[in-house]
């Protein structure tokens, strides 16, 4: 895969990922044990936070909102080669804020819901978002910039 490529499979992982707050990652449990309800990631932020935990809930919320879109920038804004090693170290935060409000969750809101599949796909998607992005870092060459050979050219002329 070329660096391009690469760049635009970022993007259309980091849209899923966004996508996925909304998508049914658990079910609420009724008195008996049954499950009856549906819940998005965003209800499960919002019942986690009416359990106390309402400073946790809302640092998630706002890292689940703003990572993937700056992923994207940066994969967009900076240099050859920082671009990726920054995104690669956004990417990795998402990934362990994601894994750590799940498991939190799973354990917290045993009584109330029962987590689907969703959750772990998450967490695996984005954990294939890191070693792409680890894989483009190590394409780019160490002192490679947009705009190098014009600047290098020009040196040697004058």
């Amino acid at each position: 895969m070329s660096k391009k490529q690469i760049k635009w499979v970022i993007v259309g992982v980091e849209v899923l990922l966004i996508a996925a707050l909304f998508l049914p990652a658990g079910r609420t449990l009724n008195g008996s044990g049954r499950e009856d309800n549906s819940l998005s990631v965003f209800g499960m932020i919002a019942r986690y936070g009416g359990l106390g935990f309402g400073t946790d809930a809302l640092f998630y919320m706002i890292l689940a909102c703003a990572l993937p879109v700056a992923v994207v920038g940066t994969v967009f804004l900076l240099h050859e080669r920082y671009n990726f090693g920054a995104a690669t170290l956004l990417s990795a935060l998402q990934t362990a804020s994601s894994a750590c409000f799940f498991s939190a969750v799973s354990r917290k809101l045993v009584d109330y819901t029962a987590l689907t599949m969703l959750p772990y796909l998450i967490v695996l998607v984005q954990l294939a978002s890191v070693l792409l992005l680890i894989y483009a870092f190590l394409l780019s060459e160490p002192g490679e910039r947009r705009g190098s050979n014009e600047t290098n050219e020009g040196k040697r002329d004058s």
